[in-house]
């Protein structure tokens, strides 16, 4: 739904590429230049900004606003926190391969392929995922060394970022995320922000974000919990709040099948829905990710062990909604298992993935499924099973696994198949 009333538009601060300085007891315009200014401005620029002609006496409680081009400041690299996946790093025009831990320095790209993820950790804590099929560059991760606030741009040149921040102190610290088109500044907060087919969304899961024109000074939007904010190379802005998270149907069953599958309850108002499967609840080392029209999800080679799902609703804007967490075990115990006649009976056969030791129980029922076995053969080793003589009529089978691994015990069952025998002057028949 798109809202009818935008939220409220404001303008940037006046002095956004300033940094304010209050003048302390004992500062002086060369101490204060020698330490915090860059080369080509000296005491002189200060004495000016404090409207003063004595440089060794500044008046103490007087707020300077200096530009933030005249301050030092030192690089704060970040650091890959986990990939999966392809993913490509460049700086000066030479690409190398993904490796852990790595440092990543202003001027750098990132890009991840389909099916790919990477997670970078910042200086100060702060959090930025960046998804399948996206590309960002590191503008700047500096810290003012005058007031120790930081100073982070990041640019989306493709794709999605989600990034979660950490507060930041003081008045002076920054941190914007830029697309082509638009500009997002915040404090502390978590939101995600893409750039596709020249429209930058913007969605905000907590705290606030200030949504500007790529230049960072027009057209400033303030965004609440909850809204999302789609901004086009026109400048055209809309503005809708955020689908609720859906609900996956029975995500604590363990997935033991040879594909890891769910199904999101329908979510009025929802176009798509995306999955995310990380190994950590904080989905900083994402493992695959899909997204489907009708909610339903089949994931292939997922490792055994615990595992997180997150599950989101995507509105036929494009904007995303809130995501919903779940943990779930993963452990491969696949069971399949199918009947064939042969030249002296039935031969019922077997088959499926998993590691450790792998026992399996046959059993064969009556005319109906909750009937007391007729046959029950326990600890078998083999993959097939032969029964002769089986006399005419209606039967049920299944077939069960016990699979014994160092730390873990799993039994499952296929379901009941039924299994018809006619009679001598019948066509014989398999009737599962």
């Amino acid at each position: 739904m798109i809202l009818d009333t935008p939220p409220p538009v404001t303008r940037p601060a006046p002095h956004a590429n300033a940094i304010a300085y209050v003048i302390r007891r004992g500062d002086t315009a060369d101490q204060l230049s020698r330490k915090y200014l860059v080369e080509g401005r000296d005491w002189r620029a200060l004495l000016k900004l404090a409207r003063v002609q004595n440089p060794r006496r500044l008046p103490t409680g007087r707020q300077l606003l200096i530009p933030r081009s005249w301050l030092r400041y030192r690089i704060e690299p970040a650091r890959l926190a986990s990939y999966r996946g392809k993913v490509a790093i460049t700086a000066n025009g030479r690409e190398a391969s993904a490796v852990i831990g790595a440092s990543i320095d202003e001027g750098m790209f990132i890009a991840t392929a389909a099916n790919s993820f990477a997670t970078l950790i910042l200086a100060d804590q702060s959090r930025i995922v960046l998804p399948s099929q996206s590309r960002v560059r590191v503008r700047e991760l500096r810290r003012i060394l005058l007031t120790n606030a930081i100073d982070y741009r990041l640019e989306i040149t493709s794709g999605r970022l989600e990034t979660k921040v950490q507060p930041l102190e003081g008045p002076s610290g920054r941190y914007r995320i830029e697309t082509p088109v638009s500009m997002t500044a915040v404090r502390g907060t978590e939101f995600r922000v893409s750039f596709a087919a020249g429209t930058a969304i913007t969605e905000v899961l907590s705290g606030h974000v200030l949504v500007t024109d790529s230049d960072g000074q027009t057209r400033a939007l303030a965004l609440d919990p909850g809204i999302g904010a789609a901004r086009d190379g026109d400048g055209a802005v809309r503005t809708e709040p955020l689908l609720p998270a859906p609900a996956l149907e029975d995500p604590g069953a363990v997935q033991l099948d040879d594909n890891v599958a769910f199904r999101a309850a329908p979510t009025p108002g929802a176009a798509r829905y995306r999955l995310v499967i990380a190994s950590d609840a904080g989905f900083i080392d994402n493992n695959v990710e899909q997204i489907s029209e009708d909610g339903r999800f089949t994931f292939t080679d997922i490792p055994n062990g615990n595992q997180f799902a997150r599950i989101s609703a995507i509105a036929p804007s494009g904007v995303e909604g809130f995501a919903q967490s779940y943990g779930f075990k993963r452990r491969l115990a696949s069971l399949h298992a199918s009947v064939d006649m042969a030249d002296d009976g039935y031969r019922f056969r077997w088959w499926g993935s998993g590691n450790g030791t792998r026992r399996y129980r046959f059993q064969l029922l009556s005319d109906t499924p909750e009937a007391p076995p007729i046959v029950d053969r326990v600890g078998l080793e083999q993959d097939s099973l032969t029964l002769h003589r089986l006399t005419p009529g209606v039967y049920h089978w299944r077939v069960g696994l016990l699979q014994i691994e160092t730390d873990d015990t799993v039994e499952t069952w296929t379901n009941p198949e039924k299994l018809t025998i006619a009679g001598p002057s019948a066509r014989r028949k398999a009737d599962r």
